[in-house]
């Protein structure tokens, strides 16, 4: 098991931030991912627009999980539409 940094921009409109927080939550407890802990970093200024969006809400998720699980996970967070963009980066 490895320790990764999850860092996520959702989108802010309509509430699709905490929707968006919570459908990642599901996809890594689904994954028997332990999360260690969650940092809300707040709203910020998007690099370049995004689907039309040009602010996005960033959380970062300390996470330990088996590296063989993360190209599934990976497959899951592409799909949720309030997910702007994700990283994964491993620690240590």
């Amino acid at each position: 098991m490895k320790t990764y940094e999850l860092v996520c921009a959702f989108r802010i409109k309509e509430g699709q931030d905490v929707a968006g927080i919570e459908a990642v939550k599901k996809i890594l407890t689904d994954h028997s991912v332990e999360i260690k802990s969650e940092e809300d970093m707040g709203d910020r200024e998007l690099a370049y627009e995004i689907d039309r969006e040009t602010r996005g809400r960033y959380r970062l998720f300390n996470v330990e999980l088996n590296q063989e699980k993360l190209p599934k996970i990976e497959d899951e967070l592409k799909l949720r539409p309030e997910i702007l963009r994700y990283l994964f980066v491993v620690c240590g």
